[in-house]
């Protein structure tokens, strides 16, 4: 797996950046399932951050089943339809709440918002 055309930026946290990232992969079909990660010393060169950033994001991916490790060698990603639900409900969860909250400082009512998503959602 590559990192290459990841773009870092600074409004949130490195690591939360590394695991959207191959989250979104996951989803885009472009990892595969037992696809092998860089070691946490050669992604923390290739995007040069701290390993100790890479450690927290292969943690974290880890705790909710994405990636594992083997006898503490090499990680691997895991792919499966439960794991491809879990990233696509986090994703779409973000987007609704974004979504709510701007109709709401746009002054927009309930009734407002379902006749939108409505007249869209038949387009």
């Amino acid at each position: 797996m590559s990192f290459h055309s990841m773009e870092l930026h600074k409004k949130e946290p490195v690591y939360i950046q590394i695991c959207r990232y191959m989250k979104q992969r996951i989803l885009m079909n472009e990892i595969k399932d037992h696809e092998e990660l860089p070691s946490r010393r050669e992604l923390a060169t290739q995007l040069s951050i701290n390993p100790n950033t890479v450690q927290k994001a292969y943690k974290m991916l880890e705790e909710e089943g994405i990636i594992r490790t083997i006898s503490n060698v090499k990680s691997v990603i895991v792919v499966n339809d439960e794991i491809i639900n879990q990233i696509r409900n986090e994703f779409v969860e973000s987007d609704i709440k974004e979504f709510i909250q701007n109709c709401k400082n746009s002054g927009m009512n309930f009734q407002q918002v379902i006749a939108l998503l409505t007249k869209y959602w038949e387009d």
